[in-house]
């Protein structure tokens, strides 16, 4: 009997796991994906199972992210692009717009009523992506923790090149010119920024927009994205399972769909006490 659903997103640099039951999330799991993600998707299943307390016959997994073929023990597998605008929806009920900043890709996808309008995504180019960030950070000495923190001074300067390679080079001139580390990372996040605005342009999107992916939590990139949208811009702090969530829920949209109920599945999150972290 299926008890929950489980949805597992593998990312190129995180795989997030997410069980479901009904529109109460029980259990979530992160790990770092590694060089196996088929082996680390296991992993994240049996430890949401045992955190919920449920056998791998009480579930319906959905797979989805880069490395959804690799999960062969799943039901099912979703793109990405509609699992993100699904969990979007269930984080920021009417949610018109999510931008998403993943390890190697960032997309901006329009959405109404947890459907894909639209979408654009940018796959061919490192900058503009969380591996971007991560690199710079590991170029000035420093973790993405301490980066996000030195964004808190509003500091910024002006990083011309939007290439990975040359950015590199650019960073150590910048810094060995007596360039702040400040001044630095906020030039970082403003080639992101730019990077994101520049899809974004190619999408009909309109506010509420919420960021999602493992960065979300960047306080300082949040910012930056509503200086240059114009628009409030909103985080989570379940923002990076978003596409795990939406993965999830697409077993009860279409239970309900298949039973002719009507379920209101955009009601606000509310988050039971019995939630389980890693």
């Amino acid at each position: 009997m299926i008890k929950a659903s489980i949805g597992i997103d593998c990312g190129s640099a995180a795989c997030k796991g997410v069980l479901l039951q009904e529109n109460a999330i029980l259990a979530v799991c992160v790990k770092p994906t590694g060089w196996n993600p088929r082996e680390t998707s296991q992993a994240v299943l049996e430890q949401l199972l045992t955190k919920a307390g449920l056998e791998r016959e009480n579930v319906h997994i959905i797979a989805t992210g880069y490395g959804r073929v690799s999960i062969e023990f799943a039901n099912k597998t979703v793109t990405e692009i509609t699992c993100h605008a699904l969990g979007a929806d269930y984080l920021l009920p009417g949610v018109r717009a999510v931008i998403d900043i993943g390890g190697q890709d960032s997309k901006v996808i329009a959405v109404e009523a947890g459907q894909v309008r639209s979408f654009q995504m940018n796959t061919k180019c490192a900058a503009g992506t969380g591996r971007f960030l991560e690199m710079s950070a590991n170029r000035m000495g420093i973790g993405l923790a301490e980066f996000s923190a030195l964004l808190s001074t509003g500091k910024s300067c002006s990083l011309s090149s939007m290439c990975t390679v040359f950015a590199d080079s650019e960073i150590v001139s910048q810094l060995a010119a007596g360039k702040s580390r400040e001044e630095v990372a906020g030039g970082i996040v403003q080639l992101v920024v730019d990077r994101t605005v520049a899809l974004a342009a190619r999408v009909e999107y309109s506010p509420p927009i919420l960021l999602t992916g493992g960065l979300a939590g960047i306080q300082g990139l949040r910012i930056a994205l509503e200086k240059r949208t114009g628009y409030p811009v909103v985080s989570s702090e379940l923002s990076r399972f978003a596409g795990a969530i939406g993965a999830a829920r697409t077993y009860w949209v279409k239970r309900a769909r298949n039973a002719n109920k009507k379920s209101n599945f955009s009601e606000p999150v509310q988050e039971p006490a019995s939630v389980l972290w890693n």
